[in-house]
Formats: C-alpha cells, structure tokens, sequence
C-alpha cells in the first residue's frame, strides 16, 4: 500500500514538474525580443541626424528672417529720407547765400553736391525756421559704396561766418550709407516757350541765374537693383522771385 502511495505521489510530482516546465517556456515564448547594441546605435545615428537637419533649417529661417527685418528697415529709412529731402529741395528760398570770393549765389549744384537755403529744416535742433542746407555724396572705405551726408546750418548762426565752404566733417549728418550710386541732375527752363525744359548736370551760379525748376535724385541702392527718381518740384513762389 505504501508503494502503490508513493508511486502515486510520484506521478503527481512528475507530472506538476512538467506542467510548469510547459507554462514557463510559454511565458518566455510570449515576451518580444529587445533592441540589439546594434540597432539601437543606428536609431540613436537617424535621430541625430534628423535633429541636426531640423535645427539647421530653423537655423537658416531664423537668419533669413533676421535679414528680411533688416531690409525692410533700411529701406523704410531711406524712403523717409529721399521724402524728406524732397520737401526741403521743394522749399527752397531765394535768399542768397555767400561762397568763396565774397560771391553770392541762390543755389549751386552738382552731381555729388548741391547747396542752397530752405525754409523746411531737417535737423530738429533748428530752431529759426531758415537753414543753409548742403547734400554731398562721398565715397566709403574701399572706393565701392557711396553714402549721402548733411550738413545743415541755423541761418541766424550762418550769418556770423563769412565762408560757408570751410566745414567740418563733424558737422556732417550720415543719411544714406552703402548706397551702389547717388545722382543730382537740375531742370533749366530755357526763353523760348516752344522748347522743353533740360536736365542738366550742374548748376554753375556763373551761367545758370536763380534757382532750377526741379532736382532730380537719382538712387541706386545695388547695382541688380533699378534705381529710384525722386523729383523735387521747386515752389511756385521761389521760381516766380
């Protein structure tokens, strides 16, 4: 009897041994196989490379953005120049100015220059309503670029110097720089009424009496870029004078 027990416990043994040998293997059949070193350093390779790609591109808007804003206000800035200067081309006075040999003349121009007295002021620290008012174009470091300088005197202070051509660089204002080119042409009228009026380049006080009828800018800010005319129509009442 006792036999015939242990054979049965035995058998019970045997059989429970098996069956959990049988649900261990099942369960280790049922978990997914992991990530190799292998693999895992080449996801680790494409992600890095797609970062890097994603920070470059923003990298590239961000800059190209940064430029854009940059334009746009540079050329905001010379739109409100050219417009400024324009109105106080536009009001130009005839009220002589003096210049070397004790000469006097109402307007003198050029190419790169011009001078001449306005009653519209650009400088705010002007305060009297009259200004003697240079333009010149100078060229930058290098020769390749110009740049539109100011130069703006009270006339109450212009009255106690006697040579108005003696200036200082400081008492220059730098309007426009890194311009590709910066032109002054000047409309004479001419005696007889069946022609047009010219443009010419200068404006010699030795053979050009008063002051033109219009002054012409001519700004170029590249040289891919077509460049921009503003024409200033001198007032009525100075041509009439």
């Amino acid at each position: 009897m006792m036999s015939l027990r242990n054979k049965g416990v035995g058998n019970r043994k045997s059989k429970y041994s098996v069956f959990c040998q049988s649900s261990i293997i099942n369960q280790q059949s049922s978990i997914p196989p992991g990530f190799t070193l292998l693999e895992l350093l080449i996801s680790l390779t494409i992600i890095g490379l797609i970062l890097v790609i994603v920070f470059g591109a923003l990298r590239i808007g961000a800059r190209a953005w940064e430029k854009g804003e940059k334009d746009v206000e540079i050329h905001q800035i010379q739109r409100i120049v050219l417009e400024n200067m324009k109105r106080q081309i536009a009001s130009t006075c005839l009220r002589k100015i003096m210049i070397e040999d004790q000469k006097e003349v109402f307007f003198r121009g050029d190419r790169a220059s011009m001078e001449f007295m306005s009653r519209l002021p650009m400088v705010p620290t002007t305060w009297s309503g009259m200004v003697y008012v240079k333009y010149v174009v100078r060229e930058e470091e290098g020769g390749e670029k110009k740049r539109l300088m100011l130069h703006e005197k009270d006339v109450v202070l212009l009255e106690k110097e006697k040579d108005i051509d003696d200036q200082d660089e400081a008492d220059f204002f730098d309007l426009i720089p890194g311009a590709e080119s910066i032109e002054f042409e000047y409309l004479k009228g001419t005696k007889d009424k069946d022609r047009d009026p010219e443009w010419q380049e200068v404006w010699d006080p030795d053979r050009d009496t008063g002051i033109p009828l219009a002054v012409k800018i001519i700004f170029r800010e590249d040289a891919d870029v077509p460049p921009i005319y503003v024409i200033a129509r001198l007032q009525s009442e100075a041509k009439k004078k």
